[in-house]
């Protein structure tokens, strides 16, 4: 007996699957988006205010678009299961996550320190759950870890004067929810992907 797509999911496009599964909800996909745009405003808007460069306003987008909505996208049953299905898609993703940080250090090198740790804990952490077995039980420990790394983005600015930019240590705290607690584990167990 084959399985059937619920009636409630819509097909994605093949070059978004990466993005959202081969499957997923309109409220799903609204979700993503709005927290992607929302947030990238935000961030831009600081930036603007700030009076960084339009270059550096542009490229602080394109990396907050993608780090917001992964953390909502990455809790999803459509992205979840399209990462289940792969491990080697898992661990590409996970690699490719050393760029948003060395952008950011490339931006604001004042904050080379505290960016460089917390995205080496916080691949560390993404990796050990992937090595240990993508599961439901690792959500215990990814939140801790979270807990740890977000505390460590806040108390940076005693130890490394205040952040270059006002919105680097949200930008820094998405990443680690994406990285470390949204994509690493398995919030849907057993659960199956309709095709």
């Amino acid at each position: 007996m084959t399985s059937r797509r619920p009636p409630s999911t819509i097909a994605v496009p093949t070059w978004l699957h990466e993005l959202h599964g081969t499957h997923s909800t309109r409220r799903d996909l609204a979700l993503v988006h709005g927290c992607a745009w929302g947030v990238t405003a935000l961030i831009a808007g600081l930036a603007v205010a700030e009076g960084l460069p339009p270059w550096k306003v542009a490229l602080l987008a394109l990396l907050v678009v993608d780090i917001a909505g992964g953390v909502v996208s990455n809790v999803t049953p459509g992205t979840n299961a399209h990462y289940n299905a792969s491990r080697r898609a898992r661990v590409v993703f996970l690699a490719l996550h050393v760029l948003q940080p060395a952008v950011l250090i490339w931006l604001f090198p004042a904050w080379a320190g505290p960016v460089a740790g917390v995205a080496i804990l916080t691949l560390l952490t993404a990796f050990a759950i992937e090595f240990a077995g993508r599961r439901a039980s690792a959500a215990p420990v990814a939140l801790s870890a979270a807990v740890g790394l977000i505390a460590t983005i806040l108390l940076a600015p005693a130890a490394f004067g205040p952040a270059p930019f006002a919105g680097l240590q949200l930008i820094m705290v998405l990443y680690v929810l994406k990285v470390a607690v949204a994509f690493p584990v398995d919030w849907y167990p057993g659960a199956e992907q309709a095709h």
